[in-house]
């Protein structure tokens, strides 16, 4: 059979699935980013998360004392937390009883998880030699990382809720325009003509090429519906997906 057969053969076999498959869908994950609570919450000034143990303790060293100090606090009122019950259940009448238990194991709860991310702040901001209270950039990871699995876990709902296989992110189509201006003295001398001529592209012609996504990045803005027919564009679904996964999220 010669490889042409062949490839007519496997197209058939193939047919069904792609048949049944929905249309490719388009998504942005630039959008999906900047639409986490946690991209909120990212300090440019210092490359670290707000409010999670990657962020720089103030003060320095008195800082990171300060930090120890009230976590040995909250740990000194975990261990007495039965007495502390004991005492504040002492006065008060039967029937109100489970109302003040209720609310006590609430608040004792709130200070283990607190206690837990103070614990993980001091241990980060004393791994830097020389400097109190700087984390270290690996510090981000988990706070990465949680983006990146919650960015996932859509997609992967896209791709069920759709019945599709072919997930497109526009953000490679779609560059950030530079500010600077869209009309070069470059951009106007179409270089492209060597292209179709195979020539060998040089460093001016790669310039020309960056030059001309730039414009049409420009024209067209991040909206822009840039596959016509045969894509959905799922760009909103998807942040509405996202902040629904990420509602009420405190890391």
């Amino acid at each position: 059979m010669s490889n042409r057969n062949l490839l007519v053969v496997a197209f058939l076999f193939c047919l069904p699935s792609i048949l049944l498959a929905g249309d490719p869908v388009m998504l942005d994950t630039r959008l999906l980013f900047l639409a986490h609570p946690l991209f909120a919450q990212f300090d440019y000034a210092t490359n670290r998360f707000r409010n999670t143990p990657s962020e720089y303790v103030d003060g320095g060293q008195r800082g990171v004392d300060e930090l120890v100090a009230e976590i040995q606090n909250i740990d000194k009122w975990l261990s007495q937390a039965p007495q502390i019950l004991r005492e504040r259940l002492k006065d008060v009448p039967l029937p109100d009883r489970m109302l003040v238990e209720r609310n006590f194991l609430a608040e004792k709860r709130e200070k283990e998880k607190r206690v837990g991310e103070m614990k993980m702040r001091a241990y980060m901001a004393r791994l830097v030699p020389g400097q109190p209270g700087v984390t270290p950039a690996a510090s981000i990871y988990p706070q990465v990382n949680q983006i990146m699995s919650d960015v996932r876990a859509v997609i992967k709902q896209l791709k069920e809720r759709r019945q599709t296989e072919l997930v497109i992110d526009v953000c490679d189509f779609l560059p950030v325009a530079d500010p600077r201006g869209l009309r070069s003295e470059l951009l106007v001398k179409n270089l492209h003509a060597g292209i179709w001529k195979n020539d060998k592209p040089d460093a001016r012609i790669h310039e020309w090429l960056a030059e001309a996504s730039e414009f049409w990045a420009g024209q067209l803005g991040v909206d822009a519906q840039i596959f016509p027919v045969g894509v959905t564009d799922v760009r909103l679904e998807a942040i509405k997906l996202l902040e629904e996964r990420t509602k009420g999220q405190n890391k």
